[in-house]
């Protein structure tokens, strides 16, 4: 089961800025979590700071929370 946690504004290279969307479930006894842009790409979690997309390998930067 997943519940929709809140989402992250993130910025790439160029300076354009996009929401990253977190989703939290439960799988047995292990937490997960998935990133997914605003187009439905997605998104992994490298640090407290940095997202990259997985389809093109592009760094996204974060640049605040809601």
């Amino acid at each position: 089961m997943e519940s929709y946690s809140g989402r992250i504004l993130v910025e790439d290279a160029c300076g354009t800025r996009f929401y990253v969307h977190e989703y939290r479930g439960r799988r047995t006894f292990f937490r997960t979590r998935r990133y997914m842009l605003d187009t439905g790409e997605s998104v992994r979690h490298v640090d407290d700071r940095t997202f990259v997309i997985e389809r093109t390998g592009e760094t996204l930067v974060r640049v605040g929370e809601e």
